[in-house]
């Protein structure tokens, strides 16, 4: 089991389903957890939920199987997907650092992103995608 350095569980559940027990990390895929930690290394502070500190996302990170926010088979569900909203710089130098650089120790586990105009948020996720054969998958409308 990986545990993040620098995120919380209560960054990436949502309100009904967050407690401090560690048995919640294994919700997550280690590898994402990983990506995280470098993400937030390199470019700062990185907000995922924020409904903690009384903002109103919660679906950003781990969503449930009910959960009517994305696709119904999310990669968000299964643990391998956050949706990130840099501080310190913008979500398209996130995504162009990924786009440039998507075999790097950092990226190493990030398999997809999603790529849209105007985009405020980062999209990353670890599916079963081979990356080394078939290139970062870069999802767009």
């Amino acid at each position: 089991m990986y545990i993040p350095k620098y995120f919380r569980l209560y960054e990436l559940l949502p309100k009904d389903y967050y407690n401090e027990n560690l048995i919640n990390w294994y919700i997550f895929d280690n590898r994402l957890l990983f990506t995280l930690d470098k993400i937030r290394e390199k470019f700062g502070l990185i907000v995922i939920n924020d409904w903690f500190p009384g903002g109103t996302n919660q679906y950003r990170g781990w969503r449930p199987f009910d959960c009517k926010v994305g696709a119904k088979l999310s990669q968000h569900k299964f643990g391998r997907a956050c949706d990130l909203i840099p501080i310190r710089c913008t979500p398209k130098e996130i995504r162009d650092d990924i786009m440039k650089n998507p075999l790097i120790e950092d990226y190493k586990y990030i398999t997809c992103i999603e790529n849209f105009d105007n985009m405020s948020w980062v999209h990353i996720d670890c599916r079963n995608h081979n990356k080394e054969k078939n290139g970062l998958f870069i999802v767009k409308p």
